[in-house]
């Protein structure tokens, strides 16, 4: 019988380009016992090829053990990293580590709370809008209410931006 697949110039054909006819081939002439050496000569596939398709076959659907190192944390510390710094934006990866797991890094608890897609931040503290310092600002945005474009470009740095609340002047909790 030919060979199923053959390049026109007589060169072996890479696993990438094997049809799965060729590899149902390959399978089923491997079970029939056929050795590695007669298959490639005979399907005109390298040896390394052959032997790689027959690996991946064999190992697809099984699951990859022993790849990756063991978690230092539970799924149930876990869990509670995610809780904790939900609750509370305040509390620092450490303080989290300290908490709930003491034998992980800061790093760990960072990369556990974004596997669940979550960011840790903390808020920023606002300005305290009184009666005297809207005053100053209402007086100050009159004065300044006729400036051109370029006026404002030329005198006036912007450094930040921030919302500013009136009223409260206390964080709610």
């Amino acid at each position: 019988m030919p060979p199923i697949l053959h390049s026109h110039a007589k060169n072996p054909i890479s696993s990438k380009h094997l049809s799965q006819f060729t590899r149902g081939r390959i399978f089923g002439l491997h079970e029939a016992y056929m050795g590695s050496q007669q298959i490639s000569h005979y399907l005109n596939i390298p040896p390394t090829t052959l032997r790689s398709t027959i690996a991946k076959g064999y190992q697809e659907g099984k699951e990859n053990e022993g790849r990756a190192r063991h978690p230092k944390t539970t799924k149930l510390q876990d869990k509670a990293m995610v809780e904790e710094a939900l609750k509370n934006h305040h509390t620092t990866y450490f303080e989290i580590a300290k908490k709930v797991a003491h034998n992980v890094s800061s790093k760990t608890v960072k990369r556990r709370i974004a596997q669940k897609h979550l960011k840790k931040w903390v808020a920023q503290e606002r300005v305290h809008l009184d009666e005297d310092l809207a005053q100053e600002r209402l007086e100050w945005a009159l004065a300044h209410r006729y400036w051109t474009r370029e006026m404002w470009r030329r005198k006036a740095m912007w450094v930040d931006e921030v919302s500013v609340e009136r009223g409260g002047g206390k964080r709610r909790k």
